[in-house]
């Protein structure tokens, strides 16, 4: 089901679909300052056009966004797929799509995920000693619990494994009204 990006006034309240939100935190508080590795916070939000943001001059006041903007580092020079689970293994593999073997959306009844032998970026992170969190939709796979968040290097997980959810009532639609309950959840 596609929501109504316009029901509550703009296309970025609704559907700024945080839909992947990756929290990094340091594990030791007590590091000297310039020794204390930087906290990331890693924002992707499926089907956001480019002038969704304020930073970008829109009408649509993203204040909240705006500063992290400013603060932070904008990566909004990058190339991504068509469909979001190939982009999504990029992001999480740092390859490119053909060195994933996800180059088409992993379906909620597709019995694949992103490869085991492939290390993610939370897991890399939780080497140098960053506590990870994935907040949104993972679409990396769940058929086998190996190929979910809490298996690729996160500590937690908050969100949904497929794409097509619903926001408020946790229902994903497969063919044009019809709807399912998301099977899995850890």
């Amino acid at each position: 089901m596609l929501l109504s990006r316009y029901k509550y006034g703009t296309k970025a309240i609704v559907y700024i679909s945080l839909l992947l939100l990756l929290v990094f935190t340091s594990r030791d508080g007590q590091a000297a300052a310039s020794a204390t590795p930087p906290h990331i916070l890693f924002i992707v939000a499926d089907d956001l056009g480019w002038n969704d943001v304020g930073w970008h001059g829109s009408e649509i006041r993203t204040p909240h966004l705006d500063e992290l903007a400013k603060s932070g580092v904008i990566l909004d020079h990058s190339y991504v797929q068509p469909i979001c689970s190939p982009t999504r293994s990029s992001i999480m593999s740092g390859k490119f799509v053909s060195h994933t073997g996800i180059q088409s959306l992993i379906s909620a009844t597709k019995p694949c995920g992103l490869p085991t032998n492939i290390t993610t970026i939370a897991q890399q992170l939780k080497g140098l000693g960053y506590d990870t969190h994935a907040i949104g939709k993972w679409h990396q796979g769940y058929c086998k619990e190996e190929y979910t968040p809490s298996k690729r290097g996160f500590d937690t997980f908050y969100g949904y494994y497929t794409g097509a959810e619903e926001y408020f009532t946790h229902l994903r639609s497969d063919t044009v009204g019809t709807y399912c309950a998301c099977v899995c959840r850890l």
